[in-house]
């Protein structure tokens, strides 16, 4: 990972109200580490994976993922990304309260308003109008829509276990009942643990995986037809029926 601007190596040090800096990534993992500084973070190229114990979040282009200060996180990357990293004091300005991660629409204002505040110098004073205009940013990220795309996961080790053979294969067809065998376990106790412990039930949980990915290889130019296939639907227009349902929108306006 790499600096591409800013003028401190730690923005957890700096003293002003919201400092930015843009950063690239290359293929690969940032172990789990916090800030004590709240995180907003927006891909203006490539997809971002955040993780912490209990979820995962896709971050495509077009949208914006919020970090709670002191959420331990961690971040992989398939491809080269590029992204806009803000960081916020907790106890300077009134920030939204979003739980420890949300992706969030950018809508055009926002996404001007990260690419400002990213450019500013890391000491400016609290009455000035960088101040202004980061205070207008917050304004705006509680105005915003969220965007479904988190995976909520189990922490039965059992569970666990079919949750991860799932997800090495998310367009496989294999029944419940053969995944949890093979898993040494049963359909009857992951259905209900994946009901306690993600609030989904196991079917539900796999469908939001699919189209999660679905939703990543669309962030990666994949053809819509090419994405249902990988994914396990039949036919073009049942993988967009399914993801309209989830995101309210089609493919192509998702990415409008």
């Amino acid at each position: 990972m790499s600096m591409i601007h800013g003028g401190h190596d730690d923005p957890d040090a700096a003293p002003a109200l919201m400092v930015g800096r843009v950063e690239e990534w290359q293929p690969g993992y940032v172990d789990s580490h916090l800030h004590l500084k709240h995180q907003l973070m927006f891909a203006t190229q490539g997809v971002l994976h955040v993780a912490t114990a209990s979820n995962e979040w896709i971050l495509p282009p077009s949208r914006a993922i919020w970090i709670t200060s002191n959420t331990l996180h961690s971040v992989r990357l398939k491809k080269p990304a590029l992204a806009n990293v803000l960081y916020i004091q907790p106890d300077a300005l009134t920030a939204p309260d979003l739980g420890e991660c949300f992706v969030l629409d950018a809508s055009p204002l926002v996404k001007e308003l990260i690419t400002t505040c990213t450019q500013f110098a890391w000491d400016y004073p609290l009455d000035s109008r960088q101040a202004r205009l980061a205070q207008v940013l917050l304004d705006q990220l509680s105005e915003v829509g969220q965007t479904p795309v988190s995976l909520p996961l189990p922490t039965d080790e059992r569970a666990l276990a079919v949750a991860n053979a799932v997800k090495t294969d998310p367009g496989g067809r294999l029944p419940l009942t053969d995944i949890a065998k093979k898993n040494d376990t049963s359909a009857r106790t992951v259905e209900r643990l994946f009901a306690s412990e993600t609030g989904l039930s196991f079917g539900a949980w796999r469908q939001r995986l699919r189209l999660i990915v679905g939703l990543e290889l669309l962030a990666y130019g994949t053809p819509v037809a090419t994405v249902a296939a990988e994914i396990g639907y039949s036919t073009s227009s049942a993988f967009v029926a399914a993801f309209r349902d989830m995101f309210g929108v089609t493919p192509a306006r998702y990415f409008s």
